[in-house]
């Protein structure tokens, strides 16, 4: 068969017959051997159609699997067991997969990187996607990228012909990202009558816990003052403002998107654009972003403090949560891929192997602590369960690595461990010139870490924190750790009010010890609906009144911003503006003003309004700080 030649008049006939579209490409792939020699019989002859279709056949199969192959290799990473498996499978292809067979061979593949089985039109789709992709990827140059990047490392188009082209193939990515997320969640969506079943309680608490967290952390843009400020703190102000700038600009956009009706989503055009951007990026082009295990974090979907989507569905209220929402994933993911690219830039510059997966993922470790998201290790297994339990775990461990310098994770090499170090220096320093400078401005500050008001900027009625919550750690290590004051050893906590210093010794009956303040501190990080469950065993909620099913559902779904407003407008605090723009932003703000716990405080409260109520914590509030004052200067 090889040294069959067909004549011209076949080749201009079957040619003529494929210009006119008589027959084409497309009906020839779906169709099967048999029909396709039938066809060819038409335009060559029976003395040629099998020649015809046999050449025919043997470019398919070359293609299929070059095309299987290429779609393998960009969806799994290169160690990775599920890559080789099907890459042999691919390689044993003799011949033209039919549709049954080629679905058969992409469902296998779904199962085995997915965990999901897939219809045929969902095996197609899958397969429409993956044609677009290697379409529009096929534009990027590499050789030209690593060019341009060698004279601009902050290039962001490098190896395309222009913007339009890289966000093109962005966004087809990330279309594919979310049809599989989808076909997962569906896979995993639970039904109203299921959910009545015991095995589902569970998933139900889980669930539930998932939106009264997303409620209580909505109506803010706190990401940048919050778990974005190390990344100030260690002195890259271009990334974090240009975060902080798009972060308004993308709520303000969320927030006049299109929605899809009463209880429906809304539009994720922000989020998309945010997503396509990263996934176009030169690092991610060249594999890079992939070469770390977490993937230097830009593969998340939901931050932890927003678990939930459920409450955009809410008329109204869902506009303002879908806003703050998409301002603060958008601010994590786009500080993340700004300051990875920096990262990896630098490092490569001193001749480290970015490519390499232990480089990559000690690396990307610290960049995701930097940014709020700190790597949970094993306890990652259970990361739905303890988010229940905790309002903001991975947030937590991500100060405890910043604050350490990573010395407790052995998989950090010298080169990360270096960079670690670094940016821990730079934050203290940073942090230690802001607050000597507030105090020279006259501003109340503590620098003793044993102290509840250690490294916060007091103003009015209140106390700014700039660490982003990375002072409570120290002041909790301090206090659970011996230290000396006055030549005496022992575990010494500070009054932020009054200055005095008490010793935890437990000597006495119902004295404070290290183990209640180190409890203490953890209680203090309970999510709401732990949290609430903790007010009820202490029958006691932060307010000072007694826990009932009115006040624990309303703090269950009020976002703190809002209820701090409320709580603000009525005790008449004059700095109120501050305080807000304060909490809005991130930075934690603790009231001066004393809170009426106890019996005879809650006796009060039923007495009188709560504008008299207020007036008179104000009037102790004001009697103990101007005695605590003349104690201290005798």
């Amino acid at each position: 068969m090889a040294n069959i030649c067909l004549p011209k008049f076949n080749r201009d006939k079957l040619l003529k017959a494929l210009k006119e579209q008589d027959i084409t490409l497309a009906k020839l792939y779906k169709m099967s051997s048999a029909e396709r020699n039938t066809i060819f019989k038409q335009y060559v002859g029976s003395d040629f159609a099998s020649f015809v279709n046999a050449k025919f056949e043997q470019a398919m199969v070359s293609n299929q699997k070059k095309a299987l192959a290429n779609w393998i290799e960009q969806t799994t990473k290169f160690k990775d067991p599920i890559r080789r498996d099907m890459l042999e499978k691919v390689e044993r292809i003799k011949k033209v997969l039919s549709p049954d067979e080629e679905f058969g061979f992409l469902n296998d593949f779904a199962e085995m990187k997915f965990g999901l089985n897939v219809t045929e039109e969902e095996a197609e789709t899958i397969l429409n996607f993956k044609t677009k992709i290697d379409d529009l990827k096929a534009k990027w140059n590499p050789e030209k990228a690593t060019n341009e990047l060698a004279e601009n490392a902050k290039n962001k188009d490098a190896g395309w012909a222009n913007t339009e082209d890289r966000l093109a193939y962005g966004l087809a990515l990330d279309d594919f990202k979310q049809f599989v997320g989808k076909l997962k969640l569906d896979a995993e969506a639970i039904s109203l009558l299921e959910r009545f079943k015991p095995a589902n309680y569970w998933n139900n608490i889980v669930d539930l816990a998932g939106v009264t967290k997303s409620m209580v952390a909505t109506l803010d843009n706190s990401f940048l003052g919050r778990q974005g400020i190390k990344v100030l703190l260690r002195g890259d102000v271009g990334i974090w403002t240009r975060t902080a700038v798009e972060s308004f600009k993308n709520f303000g956009k969320q927030l006049v998107a299109k929605s899809g009706g009463l209880f429906k989503e809304q539009s994720d055009a922000v989020m998309r654009a945010i997503r396509a951007d990263i996934f176009s990026r030169p690092n991610a082009m060249n594999g890079k972003y992939r070469a770390a295990k977490n993937g230097y974090g830009l593969g998340i979907l939901h931050e932890e403090v927003f678990p939930s989507s459920l409450p955009e569905r809410v008329p109204l209220l869902g506009r303002l949560f879908k806003a703050s929402e998409t301002a603060f994933n958008g601010s994590a993911l786009r500080m993340r891929a700004d300051l990875a690219d920096a990262v990896i830039a630098t490092a490569e510059k001193n001749g480290v192997d970015m490519m390499d997966e232990i480089q990559a993922t000690a690396h990307a470790k610290v960049i995701a602590s930097l940014t709020g998201r700190g790597e949970l290790g094993k306890v990652a297994a259970i990361g739905r369960e303890v988010n229940v339990l905790m309002f903001s775990v991975r947030f937590l461990k991500s100060n405890f690595d910043t604050l350490t310098a990573h010395l407790f994770d052995r998989t950090m090499t010298p080169e990360a461990r270096k960079l670690a170090v670094k940016s821990t220096l730079r934050i203290g320093a940073s942090l230690t010139a802001l607050l000597s400078t507030a105090k020279m401005l006259g501003f109340d500050v503590e620098f003793d870490p044993r102290s509840s008001r250690f490294a916060q900027i007091g103003y009015k009625n209140h106390y700014f924190d700039p660490t982003g919550g990375m002072r409570g750690l120290v002041t909790l290590g301090s206090r659970i750790v011996p230290t000396f004051h006055n030549g005496e050893f022992g575990f010494w906590t500070k009054s932020g009010t009054t200055g005095k210093y008490t010793k935890m010794s437990g000597e006495n009956f119902g004295e404070q010890t290290a183990l209640d303040t180190f409890e203490q501190f953890f209680e203090g990080k309970l999510s709401p609906s732990a949290g609430a469950v903790r007010d009820i065993w202490r029958q006691q909620n932060f307010e000072g009144e007694k826990p009932t099913f009115v006040n624990t559902t309303i703090g269950l779904i009020t976002p703190i911003s809002a209820e701090m407003f409320i709580d603000e407008l009525r005790k008449g605090n004059d700095d109120i503006v501050l305080a807000m723009m304060a909490e809005v932003l991130g930075i934690s703000t603790t009231e001066t003003t004393f809170r009426g716990f106890g019996k005879k405080w809650q006796a009060l409260k039923e007495k009188v309004d709560n504008k008299t109520y207020n007036a008179v914590l104000k009037q102790v509030t004001y009697n103990f700080n101007k005695r605590a004052e003349q104690l201290q200067k005798t």
